[in-house]
């Protein structure tokens, strides 16, 4: 479990020394001689199957992983919360076509941001505690970490480090700052 934020974000050179370090500890090689086995181009498919394998270098592929983790911790982060903000509070707006979308629109981000609202006032506290119920459900986290207790199963306690919780807030800002508060349904 992670104990600081550091830890939950990493920088690239962190991202790029575990990949060696991996590639070192698998191939039994010196951190060298694994950057360049990195570098090299590997033999991977490709999505469109008429092209069928098509040649990468095995660094980018791989550290690809990490940009996928953290779109898919910002798309529950953000969806939960403009869910849970509509509603509570009944703000954003659903516009129809061939998919449902939410959109909260730039006037209810401002408010939202205005004095840190979005996690200062009891709703915005709401959504973002189910915003981290959700992340960490999507990642299997544990039965410990959200556990519903009480009389019917009306109170929820939610054990993690505060590291979790400013990653899942600075989500939710950083989206509403760019009033890009959109959840879209199939």
């Amino acid at each position: 479990m992670a104990k600081s934020p550091g830890e939950l974000y990493r920088l690239s050179e962190h991202v790029n020394q575990r990949l060696i370090d991996v590639a070192v500890g698998v191939y039994g090689c010196s951190d060298q001689e694994a950057a360049v086995l990195l570098q090299k181009k590997i033999m991977l498919p490709v999505r469109k199957p008429m092209k069928g394998f098509a040649m990468v270098v095995a660094y980018q592929y791989i550290k690809r992983t990490v940009s996928h983790f953290n779109t898919s911790i910002t798309n529950s982060t953000v969806s939960t919360w403009v869910k849970r903000m509509h509603a509570l509070k009944e703000i954003g707006e659903w516009s129809t076509g061939n998919r449902r979308t939410l959109n909260l629109s730039g006037p209810e981000a401002l408010d939202q941001l205005r004095g840190d609202a979005f996690i200062k006032d009891a709703c915005g506290r709401i959504a973002i505690l189910d915003s981290l119920a959700a992340v960490i459900a999507e990642f299997s986290g544990t039965d410990n970490m959200v556990f519903w207790g009480g009389a019917n199963r009306s109170s929820r306690v939610i054990r993690c480090y505060f590291a979790h919780l400013a990653w899942v807030s600075f989500r939710v800002r950083l989206h509403t700052i760019g009033w890009d508060c959109r959840v879209t349904f199939a």
